[in-house]
């Protein structure tokens, strides 16, 4: 039986966080190609921002866990 709270046994959780990862720089470039608020969570606090392409692969690693697109 698979333990309770161990992701890396689920094999479908594997590759989740890099998932992620992608998921939240494609929406942070999309955003910056559109002009349109990306919102994150940083230190707690609720961000809207709108990205510059230039800054995307800085950020993306930076805000890495706590980020969230709309």
């Amino acid at each position: 039986m698979k333990e309770k709270g161990s992701i890396q046994s689920d094999s479908d959780m594997q590759g989740a966080t890099a998932a992620l990862i992608r998921s939240a720089k494609k929406a942070r470039e999309l955003a910056a190609r559109t002009r349109t608020e990306f919102v994150v969570i940083r230190d707690g606090v609720l961000v809207r921002e709108i990205p510059e392409l230039d800054q995307i692969s800085e950020t993306a690693v930076q805000d890495t866990g706590s980020s969230s697109a709309s």
